[in-house]
């Protein structure tokens, strides 16, 4: 058997988490109306490619939980969603931005790629090198399209019920669905794992896990999309009542809800101010909302919504000549 060349083996590895972390720069930048942070992403990334797969390990040597067949498809896939969950978590809980099902949706795929590339690297350099050339590409590309894939769901899922969990109101609430996520995601973690025990050889090895993760991945976008438009529907209600109160000119609720005429250049010269007051409108709308979901618990959310209402108005309210101060102070 002809052995795997390194450097091959090397480049496809590289390609391999080009793509798993171009999708998440996607994913990232798909979330149109009130994108993360950046770095925040890059540390939630960060966290599935290093600090996850450590926590894995060390509950793997401290257990020993075998490869029955309960340890491989619900012990492992809890322990593995646990780890990558507790990422997210912190962001929830140490982060303001983190205000909606959406940005469970990014940072659970940030956190899922990044475990998955950790993944794809001990397989590569651990099996790879033992199976023919084009075994080992086959491996490779299999567990990126498809595992990767898997760990990006089931993360997804976790992000999700904690962005719910945020945005519903009381501890029972917050709890129930930050434990339907976790159930979710260790549902399709451990099928996955099940269904690749039984996976039949040969031809057929990529039409089946196609059939499975394909409508997966179908119900992955099309949920983005619903709560992207969920996300539109909070711009306008909550911004609508912000003009009938008066604290914005009408021009707000006809612009920023809609992301095509936000970005257009003719509400407001400067692109940088434009940017900087859609961001302040954004966030007061989506504050306003968990304020009306959480009620007397959204304590920062009422205090934050003062505040903005009272920059923003500050911001619009003045002349052209005092804006650029403003928004650059706002930024800072």
């Amino acid at each position: 058997m002809t052995e795997i060349d390194p450097a091959a083996l090397v480049l496809s590895l590289g390609v391999a988490g080009a793509l798993l972390a171009a999708v998440v720069i996607v994913v990232w930048w798909i979330d149109r109306y009130d994108r993360e942070p950046w770095p925040v992403v890059l540390s939630v990334f960060l966290w599935g490619l290093v600090v996850a797969p450590v926590l894995v390990s060390l509950v793997g040597f401290i257990a020993d939980g075998g490869t029955s067949v309960l340890a491989v498809n619900a012990g492992r896939p809890l322990v593995e969603e646990t780890a990558k969950g507790l990422g997210i978590l912190l962001v929830l809980v140490f982060s303001r931005h983190f205000d909606n099902p959406t940005d469970g949706l990014v940072y659970g795929t940030a956190v899922g790629l990044g475990f998955a590339m950790t993944e794809n690297l001990l397989y590569g350099f651990s099996v790879a090198p033992a199976l023919a050339p084009g075994d080992a590409l086959s491996l490779i590309l299999g567990r990126t399209v498809f595992t990767a894939g898997v760990h990006a769901l089931a993360s997804s899922a976790v992000g999700a019920g904690l962005g719910f969990g945020r945005t519903s109101g009381g501890w029972v609430r917050t709890i129930g669905w930050a434990l339907l996520g976790v159930g979710v995601a260790v549902a399709l973690h451990g099928g996955w794992n099940l269904a690749v025990v039984n996976m039949p050889a040969g031809g057929a090895a990529w039409v089946f896990p196609t059939m499975i993760l394909g409508p997966l991945y179908l119900t992955f976008i099309l949920s983005f999309a619903m709560m992207l438009w969920a996300e539109h529907r909070i711009l306008l209600k909550q911004l609508s009542e912000e003009v009938v109160l008066g604290t914005v000119p009408p021009w707000v609720g006809e612009i920023i809800p809609f992301y095509r005429r936000r970005v257009k250049g003719d509400w407001w010269p400067s692109r940088e101010e434009r940017i900087v007051i859609s961001r302040l409108l954004t966030r007061l709308a989506f504050r306003k909302h968990a304020l009306a979901a959480r009620g007397h618990s959204a304590t920062i959310e009422g205090l934050e919504v003062v505040r903005l209402r009272a920059t923003i108005q500050g911001i619009l309210g003045k002349p052209e000549t005092a804006m650029i101060q403003d928004c650059e102070s706002v930024k800072n």
